[in-house]
């Protein structure tokens, strides 16, 4: 912190100058997945004079679902899901009680495991039906028979293409987030440095960052010891630090 000095009639005033906080730019890209995978597969590393590094699968869902998969057993980490379900790439799920028992909505291949639930920090829900992926806040969703893979977490760090005001910018942690374009792009992230949630928002927004896809919405995962990614080819496993209870994977269609 700096400070300035202004003279008064009464003395000297003590004046602390803020420093402006510093803009996220991408400092290297590499697009490690074969051209014309399915899912494509980057590492990016982005600075705003400290580093983090971010793990990308960007996905078109005319080609590629996604797939909850409940971990009830607590038998599989996310490699073993990933193989046993046939997935492309996959990361971990939503929130789960220290009992593991979910926290708030999951549909798998359409069951209800758990219900929908009403608390603050579940402000989203990710939807998918045959035909289309989404990112809805929870005001918005409707229960449909179509949906056939959700799960509900929070918060939303994008919307209409900005960050969310009012997130925490204290707490650091890994973070695991979906996104979308709002017209069937999408990606999952992993972000492995410990950041802020106003900082993972501030990092997808910020321009030349994910320049593969128009951040429209992102929403939030479950993180810290439980962030986790995998990706088939080439092959890649960050693994998770606790068992978890439920995974998210990109499938063929």
């Amino acid at each position: 912190m700096k400070f300035s000095f202004f003279a008064t009639a009464a003395g000297v005033l003590l004046v602390a100058v803020l420093p402006l906080r510093a803009e996220w730019h991408l400092e290297d890209s590499r697009h490690l997945s074969a051209p014309g995978a399915p899912v494509a597969f980057y590492q990016k590393t982005v600075s705003d004079g400290s580093i983090a590094e971010l793990r990308v699968v960007f996905f078109d869902s005319k080609k590629c679902g996604l797939k909850v998969i409940d971990n009830a057993s607590g038998d599989d980490d996310l490699a073993a899901a990933m193989e046993r379900t046939g997935c492309l790439a996959g990361v971990n799920g939503n929130y789960f009680h220290p009992d593991r028992t979910p926290l708030g909505l999951v549909v798998s291949d359409g069951k209800t495991v758990h219900p929908q639930e009403r608390a603050k920090l579940l402000s989203g829900m990710l939807t998918a039906t045959r035909d289309r992926i989404s990112l809805l806040r929870t005001a918005e969703f409707q229960p449909d028979p179509k949906i056939t893979q959700a799960l509900q977490a929070g918060p939303f760090l994008v919307d209409h293409g900005v960050p969310v005001t009012g997130l925490n910018d204290t707490r650091r942690a890994e973070r695991t987030v979906v996104l979308s374009d709002g017209g069937g792009h999408c990606a999952l992230l992993v972000c492995s440095s410990p950041v802020t949630l106003a900082g993972m928002a501030r990092i997808l927004s910020s321009q030349g960052v994910i320049s593969e896809m128009h951040v429209v919405r992102a929403l939030n995962l479950d993180g810290g010891s439980s962030t986790a990614f995998w990706v088939k080819e080439p092959p890649f496993y960050r693994r998770e630090f606790k068992t978890v209870r439920n995974f998210l994977g990109v499938v063929l269609k």
